[in-house]
């Protein structure tokens, strides 16, 4: 059974609704408050990108922490001299501490096996 979902959740309300109730979310770089049920909160969300820097997008909530996982099928070497910021096989981002169960973890793990299997590194 995969973890990772594709669908693209639908938001709880408009944009402006949103950003009337939550207006650090326009206004203060990084900060993000989920415009989707609990239920979309709670799912692997992934987004498969097929281009010249191929790779997978991973999305997950733990207890308000946003984390953003990137599996890249090619590894890039920063070129700063040319502005080109690169990156290795696996980017992880968050927006605060993330605390999670062993089976959170577990999950955390499995997800990122799925995204190498979808872009062809296992």
């Amino acid at each position: 059974m995969s973890i990772l979902n594709f669908d693209k959740p639908k938001k709880i309300r408009s944009t402006d609704e949103h950003n009337k109730i939550y207006s650090s979310d326009c206004a203060a770089l990084g900060t993000y408050v989920p415009n989707m049920s609990d239920e979309d909160n709670n799912k692997w969300k992934a987004k498969h990108i097929e281009s010249n820097d191929e790779r997978v997008e991973i999305r997950k909530s733990f207890d308000g922490t946003q984390v953003v996982i990137v599996v890249y099928k090619n590894i890039i070497e920063s070129d700063w001299k040319n502005n080109i910021e690169g990156h290795k096989n696996i980017r992880i981002s968050a927006n605060s501490k993330i605390h999670m169960t062993l089976s959170e973890y577990n999950e955390f793990i499995k997800a990122i096996e799925e995204a190498k299997q979808i872009i062809g590194l296992v």
